[in-house]
């Protein structure tokens, strides 16, 4: 089993707005007997879930996805040499694949740009981007969950708005963002993302690759 979450802790990198992460005491041992941990994140913080309501006005939120939905077979996609701020689309997918993509994908598919090594440097924000009509295809080819390691599947500031977001949650599918550990991951496994128990518009997530080491 191997873990893709990132460790939440204070002052990690967050989307530019969100709000920071601050971990402190609320109580302690020496004062009050035991020791209890005050957190200070938003509901987008580290490797996390999107929820529909996200972006889309009425859209689902956490405590109405299933966890059946966020478990399941994985195809993985090892992309390498993209430049910063790089859109990359079907035919980088299938160059990376080795292949045509089938016409039905797993239901889970995880993108690996290489990015999650920038993930505490200025770097981080000039991440590739997934093209939208390509977004678009892989949720008409069955894809229910779209998870990368970047910070947003669309570009990170500009005014180029969340077309990606809008192809995925505005279709009732979900994002994960921030999924680390992915270098040597096979291009298929069974993956899981066990968000936090909230009813929001996204909330962090523990990730998981099973029968990996």
């Amino acid at each position: 089993m191997r873990d893709l979450s990132r460790l939440v802790s204070g002052g990690m990198r967050v989307y530019p707005g969100d709000p920071e992460v601050a971990i402190g005491p609320a109580l302690e041992v020496a004062t009050d007997g035991v020791d209890v941990a005050l957190l200070h994140l938003g509901s987008h913080t580290g490797t996390h879930l999107d929820a529909p309501s996200h972006t889309v006005p009425g859209g689902r939120t956490t405590d109405r996805i299933g966890l059946d939905e966020l478990v399941g077979e994985a195809l993985v996609v090892h992309l390498t040499g993209l430049e910063p701020r790089a859109v990359y689309g079907l035919a980088e997918i299938e160059a990376a694949l080795g292949g045509p993509l089938a016409e039905r994908v797993e239901p889970i598919v995880i993108v690996d740009t290489g990015w999650a090594q920038h993930f505490e440097t200025d770097a981080a924000l000039d991440h590739p981007a997934l093209d939208a009509a390509a977004a678009a295809e892989l949720v008409r080819r069955g894809m229910d969950v779209l998870a990368v390691d970047t910070l947003s599947p669309d570009l990170t500031g500009g005014d180029g708005g969340f077309p990606v977001h809008d192809a995925v949650l505005g279709a009732d599918r979900l994002i994960v963002e921030n999924v680390a550990g992915l270098d040597g991951l096979p291009a298929r496994v069974r993956v899981g993302f066990f968000p936090l128990r909230v009813d929001l518009d996204g909330a962090p997530v523990r990730a998981v690759a099973f029968d990996v080491e």
